[in-house]
């Protein structure tokens, strides 16, 4: 059996997910003082990719990310 190559395009969403996921936890160690700035990062990372195709599930993730903040924020 002979190993796949990876889609490059679903290998950098991984990867884009992994960093998304990273960033997330780094900023709730840093403390409620580090959520602002990440929220206006994502919104910036959201008006980046307003117009690239197929990105929807990222957008998801994008989300999910922002939901974790706000609820971070909230306890």
């Amino acid at each position: 059996m002979t190993a796949m190559d990876p889609d490059p395009f679903e290998q950098l969403r991984a990867e884009l997910v992994e960093a998304l996921a990273r960033m997330v936890n780094r900023v709730i160690e840093g403390g409620k003082g580090e959520v602002t700035p990440a929220l206006d990062q994502l919104t910036v990372i959201r008006a980046t990719l307003a117009d690239a195709p197929d990105v929807d599930d990222f957008r998801a993730d994008l989300a999910a990310a922002e939901r974790t903040l706000r609820l971070y924020l909230t306890t």
